[in-house]
Parts: structure tokens; sequence; C-alpha cells
């Protein structure tokens, strides 16, 4: 049997859609998350809601290379658009992801340095990444490739996000990709972390969100069941 595909939301919208099309053989419980485990378009698949935040995801990433020792993990759901180009609805494709709340400049490190790892860029896959990119275009338009920023802080600040994308040229904000790829990367499995624009990070963010998040969930599980098994 082909081993899965690990796919990890953060929120429930951003994995309704994936589980009411998928062909579920199986439920597990660990650590207070829920494991599903079945097919999506006749691929192997497992799937979790880790919740919001880099130990959430860290957690059920862990735990799902451990339990099912997946092929590919891939972390999908909402961002924030900080380059400023974004758009609410556009996609972007991470090529490696950055956790800005690490910060031990005052040891003389530079700014997103995570320790034990000793990078700041942290790889992902990018055969699996263009591939996703590509489909995404054919299917929306608006898909982009570059750094993704992570940290535990829902970001409501244009100068904050204007710093994020001059200090990373990250294209995008969330709370939980960084974690996953750092996980994947100790681990050695490939780590795909896929986002659609919610909001743009900025003074409006704390409205954009609860407005357009479930929309852009949607498209990016529309994406996922038509990319799935060309991963």
């Amino acid at each position: 049997m082909q081993r899965p595909i690990g796919i990890i939301g953060a929120m429930n919208v951003e994995i309704e859609a994936l589980l009411s099309q998928m062909e579920i053989e199986n439920e597990e419980k660990i650590a207070s998350l829920t494991f599903y485990i079945g097919k999506l378009n006749q691929t192997n698949c497992v799937i979790s809601r880790c919740g919001p935040g880099k130990v959430n995801a860290a957690v059920c990433a862990q735990t799902m290379i451990l339990k099912y020792n997946p092929r590919l993990v891939i972390n999908s759901g909402v961002a924030g658009g900080i380059a400023s180009d974004m758009e609410i609805g556009d996609f972007v494709i991470a090529n490696s992801c950055v956790q800005h709340d690490c910060d031990t400049t005052a040891l003389g490190d530079p700014p997103g340095l995570v320790s034990g790892i000793n990078i700041i860029n942290i790889p992902c896959d990018l055969e699996a990444a263009e591939k996703i990119k590509k489909a995404a275009q054919d299917i929306y338009g608006n898909a982009y490739m570059g750094v993704i920023a992570t940290g535990d802080i829902f970001l409501n600040s244009r100068e904050k996000t204007k710093e994020l994308n001059h200090l990373y040229e990250a294209m995008a904000c969330e709370m939980e990709g960084g974690s996953i790829a750092h996980v994947c990367y100790m681990n050695q499995i490939p780590a795909a972390v896929l986002r659609s624009i919610s909001d743009k990070g900025d003074e409006d963010s704390n409205m954009d969100f609860p407005a357009f998040a479930k929309m852009a969930a949607e498209k990016m599980q529309k994406l996922l069941l038509a990319v799935i098994d060309k991963l």
C-alpha cells in the first residue's frame, strides 16, 4: 500500500469540504486530535485539524508522522496577504517558511533564526509546490510561490506586515505552516505549505478574516481535491 499524504488544517472550515469528499475508512484520536484515514480521489490520505498556533500544529504534525508515516505533509488553509500585490482570494505556495516570532537577536543572531536547526528559511518540497501552483493557476489564475511567515500572532498591523515583507520577502502570514515545515524538516519528510488569502494582515484584518475566511478556505479545498492525485 502506498504511504498516505497527510493534510493538516487549523480550523474546521479548512478541512470540512475535504472530509465530505473523503472515503473515510477509520478515525483515531491521539493527544486530543482526531485523525481521519481514507481516500481522496483514490489517493491514500490522513487528515487532521490541529487547532490554531505553532505548538498545536507541531504536535499534530509529529503525531501524524510517527503514527502514519506520510510521504508528504500538506498544511493548507487561509492567511493574511502581506506582499503589496496580494489580493483576497489569491494563493501562495511556500518555497520556504520562516518563523517570524523566533528572536534571539539580543544574542547576536539574525532575526528569524530557529535555534536547534539553525536556519531561517525552512525549505518546502519544490516538486509538490510547483504542481500545486500550476493547478491553482489553471483553476483560479492568481497563484504565487514564495516565503510564508509563521508566528503565534494574528497580525493586525500594516507596519508589522511591511516589516516581515522587508526582512524575509514574505508574501503571506499565518500561525501554523512554519512549525509544520520545521517538524517535517527534522523528520526528513517533504512538506507543502499553501494558503489562500483571507485578509491583508492590516488594521482591517479583524473584519476581513471572518468575512472572507470561509470563501478562501473553500477555494483551497477545491484546489487540493483537484491536485491530490498528482502529488
